[in-house]
């Protein structure tokens, strides 16, 4: 008789890693997105973090924006225009938007998974999606964030005229990384299908 696999997934796992999926996706729709818009909305002063301002050729803020240094400088603008507001929105809905991608194809695979059909093509294509989410959206987020760093930079500061700001740390490389690993299992995944098609033929 086999031994039971003790960190084989029941049912409860597979509905609690969906429940725990879902309930991230909302909370960063919610914190990314839908939060902004709505201070927006009600009239509420924009509030975003600027990198890197100290280095830029600019001591003093412009009229009506506050700059306060702490650990990260904070500019607080108040009567920001909406292609300010979307500067500070976009990249946050970006990253919501490959989260979303990223879990609704995991969603899917789970699902195979959970029935015993993890082998199949669609799984691969799914990983791969993954993995092409993750590296292509880690890289067009490193290059909107800085985008709008820039642009936000410009409107704090007197004699801001920096293009791109971003900084990039080891752990930014963590996203790309995973990405190409789940990219390397897709792989693997094709094989395991192509070895279970040729058994199904030997029966």
């Amino acid at each position: 008789m086999a031994a039971k696999d003790p960190f084989k997934f029941s049912k409860t796992d597979f509905q609690l890693t969906r429940l725990v999926a879902g309930l991230a996706a909302l909370a960063t729709l919610v914190i990314a997105v839908v939060k902004p818009v709505a201070a927006w909305v009600v009239g509420d002063p924009l509030v975003a973090e600027v990198e890197r301002l100290a280095e830029t050729p600019a001591d003093g803020a412009k009229p009506g924006v506050t700059l306060t240094h702490g650990s990260a400088v904070t500019a607080e603008f108040a009567d920001a225009g909406a292609s300010l507001w979307l500067a500070s929105i976009i990249p946050g809905a970006l990253f919501a938007g490959i989260l979303i991608v990223v879990l609704w194809l995991l969603w899917r695979l789970l699902g195979d998974v959970e029935r015993g059909e993890p082998f199949t093509l669609a799984n691969v294509w799914r990983m791969r999606g993954i993995a092409w989410a993750m590296v292509g959206g880690a890289f067009l987020l490193f290059t909107v964030d800085g985008l709008a760093n820039a642009y936000l930079t410009q409107h704090a500061a007197e004699g801001a005229s920096t293009m791109f700001t971003n900084t990039t740390t080891a752990s930014d490389l963590l996203l790309p990384g995973a990405g190409f690993l789940i990219g390397a299992l897709a792989e693997a995944f094709k094989r395991g299908v192509v070895l279970e098609g040729d058994v199904e033929g030997l029966v």
